[in-house]
């Protein structure tokens, strides 16, 4: 696929996802069967937004979702993608930036309840996800502070290389209490099993051009 069509096909996904958004302001697809081929895309891939994304940016080696001012949280490290749980957990060295425009909203730099390590949560306040929290767990090092207004790429934590159980990136629950998404509004969660917020988290790093986690077992719970 060329640049100009992979830039195109973005464009078309984009138009679809706000349309599902708001139906009443959206602008719509070039022709009925651009929208059914935008539409019949993203439906055949994970299922999610950032999932179809992924895929149209695969081909035009893009690195950051277009026009949501998001970018690759994972840019300025050295990772590689282990397994996808309540989030996705990595391994490796370097410096973990802010996914977009956001918040700082909990840091606890050791004895976390995340096996004991750092913890950093910021609120998304823009682009697809904005509402959303993110946390950054277990071997990190937080470099940020509550209230602290973030800009995409922003560093907001550095990895503690060689930490026993790496780190974990995903959807906290943003209720203050260190919680995941997943096991507090996704259907809770059972040590070691993939959870559909945890694979909606790796889809979207994906789609930024990061490393996406090891998906082993059935999917469960849901994430909105």
């Amino acid at each position: 696929m060329s640049i100009d069509a992979a830039v195109s096909r973005i464009q078309q996904i984009l138009q679809l996802q706000q349309q599902l958004l708001d139906p009443s302001a959206a602008t719509a697809v070039s022709s009925p069967a651009a929208s059914s081929a935008a539409a019949s895309s993203a439906a055949s891939s994970t299922g999610t937004f950032a999932g179809a994304l992924a895929s149209a940016q695969s081909a035009a080696g893009a690195t950051s979702v277009a026009g949501s001012g998001y970018v690759n949280p994972l840019a300025n490290a050295s990772v590689r993608g282990e397994r996808i749980d309540q989030g996705v957990d990595y391994a490796g060295s370097g410096t973990v930036g802010a996914i977009g425009p956001g918040v700082v909203t909990k840091v606890v730099q050791s004895g976390s309840g995340w096996e004991g390590g750092g913890y950093v949560e910021y609120k998304l306040t823009s682009g697809p996800y904005a509402g959303h929290s993110v946390y950054y767990a277990e071997g990190v090092t937080p470099t940020v502070s509550v209230g602290q207004t973030l800009s995409a790429g922003q560093p907001v934590a550095t990895i503690i290389s060689g930490f026993p159980t790496g780190m974990e990136l995903g959807f906290a629950a943003g209720n203050g209490s260190e919680e995941s998404y997943a096991n507090v509004y996704g259907g809770g969660y059972t040590e070691g099993s993939p959870t559909a917020a945890g694979k909606a988290f790796s889809d979207l790093v994906a789609s930024l051009g990061g490393p996406a986690g090891t998906l082993s077992g059935s999917v469960t719970g849901t994430f909105q």
